[in-house]
């Protein structure tokens, strides 16, 4: 059976084969301690729930404008202008079922055959996958642990070529978990004030933040604003992934093109999650300060844990719930039938002899690493962290 070129262009999930494992050794009624989640374990506050309840009851159920509800895109303009001091008309704004169908609806918008997409690594396992599909080229700038995983200004600027379309940015990141800094941005901005290029910046993470860190987005550089789409969501700082409502502000020649392709592709977004987002934007919460400290707590435990265990380097996380720790040192290491010859071999180790799932860095294009997923209880934690410094010992020890 021939399929298009463009699906041979990309890969599936280098993760599956981790997922079967899991799932497989659940229904054998194992004790798995995952660390894959990418969302919080909080539930989502009941005021937002009690919203969407009274969606329906009031016969909030039918389609809306495909770029999404008028109540909420005005939710979206002021959500910016509050916490980014970014003013934008209701006009240059889309909401969209996830953050994720704004990021690739930006890029199918303007991207195409013969663009380079620059992406700074690790990254989101979909940035480059979207790319691809869109028949451009990633060209990615790897980030280094001695440079707290920030994208340097002149690796960026020995990236930029006649064919450069687009920077994919995301800070708070995931998975390394860096906050870029005020002044890095700075640099970064005044490198790409002398291009053409646009900038897509994914800042879902915005709100978890440690340490006294303030977010910045890229957006906020007048130089550089008129060619920036900002994606973000309710998902992470809502506790609402399954909820699918991301948005993206920006030009308005982009966002037209982004609203043109949903028109034809899912219309519009969930209508009683819609009204569900309107109620989180509109609100403050205790909620999201609550998770964030939370967070905070199992990062501050995670890297104690991992800063005690043989082999194993990390930087102490400055957002997200990640922690992207070093474990290459285990590599070309064996344990009975096990050989480790990279992060994947890493993970189905520790997830086969020990029990506990981790997501390889190499799915994030920096195969040295893992990724930790902090999102779920400090009992379940301390456990993982058990069983993974159980396992490494095994390896360490042969």
């Amino acid at each position: 059976m021939r399929l298009a070129d463009r699906v041979n262009r990309i890969q599936s999930s280098r993760t599956v084969s981790i997922s079967n494992t899991v799932l497989r050794l659940r229904h054998e009624g194992n004790h798995v301690v995952s660390f894959g989640a990418g969302e919080p374990d909080f539930d989502t506050p009941n005021f937002i729930k009690k919203a969407a309840i009274e969606a329906i009851q009031n016969g909030k159920t039918k389609y809306t404008q495909v770029m999404g509800i008028p109540e909420l895109r005005e939710a979206v303009v002021n959500k910016f202008k509050q916490d980014n001091q970014l003013d934008y008309n209701i006009d240059q704004i889309v909401v969209t079922t996830g953050g994720k169908q704004a990021l690739f609806n930006a890029v199918l918008s303007i991207c195409q055959e013969g663009d380079e997409v620059i992406i700074p690594s690790p990254y989101w396992v979909s940035y480059p996958e979207q790319v691809r599909l869109a028949g451009a080229k990633p060209v990615f700038i790897e980030t280094k642990p001695e440079n707290g995983f920030k994208m340097k200004p002149e690796d960026l600027e020995r990236a930029i070529t006649s064919k450069t379309r687009l920077l994919i940015f995301n800070s708070p990141n995931n998975p390394s978990g860096v906050v870029y800094d005020r002044d890095t941005l700075e640099k970064i901005a005044d490198v790409l004030s002398g291009t053409s290029m646009f900038v897509l910046t994914d800042e879902i993470y915005e709100k978890i933040v440690f340490d006294g860190r303030t977010h910045v987005s890229l957006a906020s550089f007048p130089a550089i604003k008129e060619r920036v789409v900002v994606v973000n969501g309710v998902s992470k700082a809502y506790a609402m992934t399954g909820w699918r409502i991301g948005f993206a502000a920006g030009p308005k020649e982009i966002i037209s093109a982004m609203i043109k392709i949903q028109g034809h592709s899912t219309s519009n977004p969930n209508t009683i999650a819609q009204w569900a987002s309107v109620e989180a934007l509109n609100h403050t919460s205790g909620d999201i300060q609550f998770m964030v400290s939370e967070f905070k707590k199992r990062r501050d435990y995670v890297h104690q844990r991992l800063s005690t265990i043989p082999g194993i380097q990390s930087l102490k996380s400055e957002g997200t719930f990640y922690s992207f720790p070093k474990i290459s040192d285990y590599f070309g290491k064996s344990y009975k039938s096990y050989k480790i010859a990279n992060s994947f071999d890493f993970c189905q180790f520790l997830l086969e002899e020990e029990k506990v799932a981790l997501v390889p860095g190499g799915a994030f294009g920096m195969d040295d690493f893992v990724r930790i997923s902090f999102a779920t209880s400090l009992e379940e934690i301390q456990e993982g962290m058990d069983r993974i410094e159980r396992g490494v010992t095994k390896l360490y020890s042969h």
